[in-house]
């Protein structure tokens, strides 16, 4: 009997999370239609989409451009034309740390160099994890079964009513369970506070859908 396939995470999704060379090119030059679609008013986006990647290099000259490795271990550039050149953005932007861009677009720079060019602000965010750590993140908030009894994250411990075995969420990522707060510290010094952080930055994700397109999505 063939083994059932597991469901993919959200941000493993290449067609709403795509790598670099997934990303559609800017309209003026090209029409994707696997990311819009010909209506009655033009062209309007189909679907959600949004670039992922990890600083590895910043250059703050005349406007911040960073350096980041995409989900396929490409690096390109991200360029901040917002109208104040990405300086809002300057204290959060640190190596290591993950970059996403609402609707990003394969931009050719004067340079003749392609990456991609933000022009609003509200389109990007850092998020203060590795881009690894974020993607893992998302496919534990998968594997997560509503109904199932839950497990303390430290000791192991099952959610259980009958002997009155209550467990708590993590006030801050609302993944995380814990039957009591020597196991809650436990788990912080053991490795939750990156996790938790990832799972932060992951909230803002799978609260929307991204399969239908209504209205412009913005951070």
């Amino acid at each position: 009997m063939p083994k059932s396939k597991k469901p993919q995470s959200l941000l493993r999704n290449t067609f709403n999370f795509p790598a670099f060379n997934g990303l559609p090119d800017e309209p003026e030059n090209e029409i994707d239609l696997k990311y819009y679609d010909d209506g009655p008013f033009g062209f309007k986006p189909s679907q959600h989409w949004c670039f992922l990647g990890e600083i590895v290099d910043s250059i703050g000259l005349v406007r911040t451009l960073l350096r980041v490795k995409d989900k396929d271990g490409q690096v390109v550039t991200t360029g901040l034309y917002t109208d104040d050149r990405g300086e809002a953005l300057a204290p959060q932007i640190k190596e290591g740390h993950t970059v996403a861009v609402l609707y990003g677009e394969q931009h050719g720079f004067l340079d003749m160099s392609v990456g991609i060019r933000v022009e609003d602000a509200s389109n990007i965010k850092i998020i203060p994890c590795s881009l690894e750590q974020l993607l893992k993140a998302s496919d534990r908030a998968t594997t997560l079964r509503k109904g199932q009894p839950g497990r303390c994250g430290s000791c192991g411990k099952q959610e259980n009513a009958s002997d009155n075995t209550h467990l708590r969420l993590c006030s801050r990522c609302r993944h995380a369970l814990y039957c009591g707060e020597d196991c809650q510290r436990k788990a912080w010094e053991d490795g939750h506070k990156a996790d938790c952080k990832a799972l932060v930055g992951l909230r803002w994700f799978t609260e929307r859908n991204w399969r239908t397109f209504h209205d412009w999505f913005s951070f």
